[in-house]
């Protein structure tokens, strides 16, 4: 995205119901890195932020070969972030640099700030903050390791925590259920395990009341209208659901506009949208590991 663009509302919603419990939590996929590496290799050219999108596709190969690796065995977290750290060439200085403080530290220490940033928790000023993304990545790589061939939990009442390893959500998916009509997921940050989440509903705070959706546009752009035939025209692949109750913002894309949507991917190619709603007021509740 580029400073010629801005938020643009796509649409408010009055009221929404809550998820039905028929639709299944669904397990991470055994490629969800190639996956994601993938959209982001689609994404980059020409983006605005192609160099980092680029950075992070190298990253989710890393990902997976770790992933591919593991066949049943997970290894220590701070093996999983040296293999994983190993086979990039293009690491920034300042990641390299703080990457060798924090596998320099004690095993407390380590595990205490992995903890932490699985809870979407850092300090910005810490010496090793430049390599949290890199931790994050291996912290994706043991979560959905652990889920692998594990069958996924009944779904339960909607919460904010991924009922499959107690994950924060990275941002919500909307895919064509088989009724048509669309289903919404939220997606773990950790494990991409996806868990049904109300269609029209506030995460942080159960909210279903003047939920609004925003996208950003081109300045000289003039939105479709809305038919029925066409009820979407206004809505975008990438959007952030913001709630006027507790000021949260959570990024959403959205299969029904975009098949080759992957939750993790466009979210990181769509952060001047976070931006831009921060900028209105709003706070980004979702969380995702390789962009702090």
């Amino acid at each position: 995205m580029s400073h010629s663009q801005a938020i643009l509302p796509a649409e408010a919603i009055a009221a929404g119901a809550a998820p039905s419990l028929s639709l299944p939590v669904l397990g991470p996929e055994p490629d969800v890195f190639a996956r994601r590496a993938a959209r982001l290799a689609q994404l980059a050219p020409g983006h605005g932020m192609e160099a980092y999108l680029r950075l992070c596709a190298a990253i989710c190969r890393r990902q997976q070969a770790l992933l591919e690796r593991c066949d049943g065995e997970t290894p220590p977290l701070r093996a999983l972030l040296v293999q994983l750290a190993a086979g990039l060439d293009d690491l920034p200085a300042a990641a390299g640099d703080a990457l060798r403080q924090l596998t320099a530290l004690d095993d407390a220490a380590f595990e205490r700030h992995a903890g932490q940033l699985a809870e979407g928790a850092f300090d910005a000023g810490s010496p090793i903050f430049a390599a949290l993304p890199l931790l994050g990545a291996a912290l994706q790589v043991r979560a959905v390791a652990r889920q692998l061939g594990r069958t996924p939990p009944a779904p339960a009442a909607q919460g904010e925590r991924c009922p499959c390893c107690g994950g924060l959500p990275l941002a919500s998916l909307l895919v064509r259920g088989d009724s048509g009509h669309a289903s919404r997921y939220a997606v773990c940050s950790l494990c991409a395990s996806a868990w049904p989440v109300g269609r029209v509903r506030c995460l942080g705070c159960g909210n279903s009341r003047d939920l609004r959706y925003y996208r950003a546009a081109a300045l000289d752009e003039t939105p479709e209208t809305a038919t029925r035939q066409t009820p979407h025209a206004r809505r975008g692949a990438q959007e952030v659901e913001a709630c006027d109750a507790c000021r949260a913002a959570l990024k959403q894309v959205s299969r029904l506009q975009d098949p080759a949507v992957e939750p993790a991917a466009d979210d990181l190619a769509s952060l001047t949208l976070d931006m831009l709603a921060g900028e209105a007021g709003y706070a980004r509740l979702g969380f995702n590991p390789l962009f702090l």
